[in-house]
């Protein structure tokens, strides 16, 4: 899954694809085995002029280790330029919670928001209209809860993931629900 393209200076020098990467995913021992993928964060850099090519793989900081990052998103504005913040959907295998993580690919640094039970589900980032910085948002996603049986629309701050808002859904919402956003 593409996180994002993006050029660096002139586009027809430096083409940028950001990728998550599932070792064992083309073994068909392990494709419905729920046991952790392995999931890493690559970068593809092409130079459009000379054909090189180089290949940056970013480690797994996220913690626990036995999990999975799907549904990748940027703040829109930043696509096709550089930018440094990523947010998933994180999975845990052992409990089967599905957390928030933003992973800092300048940093290489991860927070989360978990809360037991609960299951994040595809998130989308929102820019303020008149942001200062690329992570000046905030993210939206439905978030199942499995104790209860009942769906919520949760908003974060996407700095630091802090919940700031949580609305009923009144409607059980599936956890294969996909959302994206569209501004004015």
């Amino acid at each position: 899954a593409v996180v994002s393209t993006q050029s660096t200076g002139d586009l027809n020098e430096h083409c940028l694809f950001d990728i998550y990467k599932i070792s064992i995913l083309t073994n068909p021992q392990y494709l419905y085995d729920n046991i952790p993928w392995d999931t890493t964060i690559r970068r593809f850099v092409f130079n459009l002029n000379t054909f090189e090519r180089s290949i940056e793989d970013f480690p797994q900081s996220w913690q626990p280790r036995d999990s999975q990052i799907e549904f990748p998103f940027i703040n829109p504005n930043y696509s096709g330029k550089d930018y440094c913040f990523a947010y998933f959907q994180m999975w845990q295998f052992k409990t089967e919670d599905m957390d928030l993580m933003k992973y800092d690919l300048c940093t290489k640094q991860t927070i989360t928001w978990h809360e037991d039970n609960k299951h994040v589900l595809e998130p989308v980032f929102v820019p303020k209209p008149e942001p200062e910085e690329e992570d000046d948002g905030v993210i939206l996603a439905q978030v199942y809860d499995s104790e209860t049986g009942k769906s919520e629309f949760c908003v974060w701050n996407a700095r630091n993931l802090d919940l700031v808002a949580r609305y009923d859904n009144k409607v059980r919402v599936p956890y294969t629900v996909h959302g994206t956003w569209y501004g004015e």
